[in-house]
């Protein structure tokens, strides 16, 4: 079971090695990914519950391509913490609880421009799945922070499942701004009769390396 969880990680760093090989050759637009969110949970997890929206972040690689001058496929690799506040209670007290998730998420996305032209600016929908590998999980209240453990019998399951859909505007071909929301498909804790799935709203910005061309 360790052995597995290690290598892991090395399937996924060659999964993507493999992505960035093929983007070479397949004339993928590539760049930074960085992004700022909300989130709130569906949550109840040992007297935890009644979660609240906090602030987290992300950062990461992305890769797109045209399919056609309408179309584009997304790829990518990026680092999320996802925090949200919850309300414990132990007998006749009451805690405050700060949760938080840090996960390497693999997103992949299908989109589609609203009016693609040789304009500068240019509307976007996609849509997709994300595939996350958890690596951390915390949760902080007024005199500690607890970090739950991850694994196949441990408090919170390594990987999780959800859906993502974006809607955005590309600005002279190189930098896409993104609204995107973020639903976890997949229940993150371990122990039968528990619940933690995210919900997530986000604000990404996205730097191509270089311009996009036009696909006629």
């Amino acid at each position: 079971m360790g052995e597995n969880y290690i290598n892991l990680p090395n399937k996924i760093a060659l999964a993507f090695l493999f992505l960035i090989s093929f983007a070479v050759h397949s004339q993928y637009y590539h760049g930074l990914d960085i992004g700022i969110n909300t989130t709130s949970a569906t949550l109840d997890i040992d007297g935890s519950s009644n979660s609240e929206n906090a602030i987290g972040f992300s950062v990461g690689y992305m890769y797109e391509r045209d399919l056609s001058n309408m179309m584009f496929i997304r790829l990518g690799v990026s680092y999320n913490r996802r925090s949200f506040k919850a309300e414990s209670v132990s007998g006749v007290t009451l805690y405050n609880e700060k949760w938080s998730s840090d996960a390497i998420e693999l997103p992949l996305n299908i989109g589609h421009y609203l009016n693609f032209n040789q304009r500068n600016f240019q509307f976007f929908v996609d849509a997709g799945a994300n595939i996350a590998y958890n690596n951390r999980a915390t949760i902080k209240n007024d005199t500690e922070t607890i970090y739950l453990d991850i694994g196949k019998d441990a408090d919170i399951k390594r990987m999780a499942f959800g859906a993502n859909a974006s809607i955005g505007l590309l600005i002279k071909k190189r930098v896409k701004f993104r609204v995107n929301y973020y639903h976890g498909l997949s229940n993150m804790a371990n122990t039968d009769g528990y619940n933690w799935k995210n919900k997530t709203f986000s604000i990404a910005l996205n730097y191509f390396l270089k311009e996009k061309e036009i696909v006629y």
